[in-house]
This record gives C-alpha cells, structure tokens and sequence, in this order.
C-alpha cells in the first residue's frame, strides 16, 4: 500500500514538472470605472467585458484591482505617463497623466506562444 501511494506522488511529480508555465505579462488601464487590458498582441487595450456582452463598470480603482486578484492576477508595477507638455491655461498648468497597472498570471506554454507570435509589428 506505501510502495502504490509513493509510486501514485512520483508519478504526480513528475508529470506535473512537464507541465511548464510562463507568466503572461498585460497592461490595465483604469479609465471612466472599466479596465482595458493590453497584452501587446493589439493595438489598443481591450476591454473587459460581462456576460452581458457591456465594458464591466467598477466602483473604483481598488474594485478593479481586487477583480484582477480574484481572477488569478499579480500586481506587479505600476507606471504613470506624462502626455504632452505643461501649458498656460489661465493660470494654471494643464497635465495629462495617465496610470498604467502591470500584471501577471502563469498561463501554459502554449497559450503564451500564441499571444507573442501575434505581438510582432508586421
């Protein structure tokens, strides 16, 4: 009964460690209370979306980011861009800034194959 159970997690084991998985790398844009996600297989980010087919409508920044969470995702960076240069309107100074949030989630091989192969400028 030992040997069958030692035999049965070996087994387990290894064929668990050819099962390989890479991390997927995507860029969310938090914008107007939805996400668009950008995997660097498209041009723009693309929005997440509910059953209903509709962009998904958050309550703020934090609920985005616990859905990404819940869903498998880890915050890894985050990163602002400056657009544009300051300008004198009235006054003041006007600055386009926008955030970026950068996740990652373990997927297989294959599927991250797929979306580099789709990421090279033609």
């Amino acid at each position: 009964m030992m040997k069958q159970l030692l035999l049965i997690l070996s087994f387990i084991f290894l064929s668990s460690s050819y099962i390989q998985a890479k991390k997927l790398y995507v860029e969310m844009e938090f914008y107007n209370n939805s996400i668009k996600l950008d995997d660097g297989s498209n041009k723009k980010h693309q929005p997440i979306k509910g059953e209903d087919g509709k962009d998904l409508k958050f309550t703020s920044l934090i609920g985005a980011l616990n859905y990404m969470s819940l869903h498998g995702w880890e915050l890894i960076d985050i990163k602002s861009i400056t657009e544009g240069a300051s300008k004198q309107i009235f006054g003041s100074t006007s600055i386009n800034v926008k955030t970026y949030y950068i996740f990652a989630k373990e997927i297989p091989d294959s599927e991250l194959e797929e979306i580099v192969s789709n990421s090279f400028k033609k």
